[in-house]
């Protein structure tokens, strides 16, 4: 996906404050990470970084991790 594609998908998505995104990630702030990593990609359009936080959260809201929760030590 392109910037333009990634800013249009989150432009009115409703997004929570904490996102499962694996098995191993949680994605606190979620709304400011799209927003930071948006803002990246349009300062440099080859930040794949940013763009790959992008897709994983967008993965994460269109197919929820339903799997074990972390062990907490």
């Amino acid at each position: 996906m392109n910037l333009h594609e990634l800013t249009a998908y989150f432009e009115n998505k409703e997004l929570p404050d904490r996102l499962r995104l694996d098995k191993a990630c949680t994605q606190h702030d979620v709304k400011e990470a799209v927003q930071r990593n948006i803002e990246r990609m349009k300062a440099n359009t080859d930040d794949w970084r940013a763009k790959h936080k992008l897709e994983q959260i967008m993965n994460a809201l269109e197919t929820p991790y339903d799997g074990p929760e972390i062990p907490k030590l």
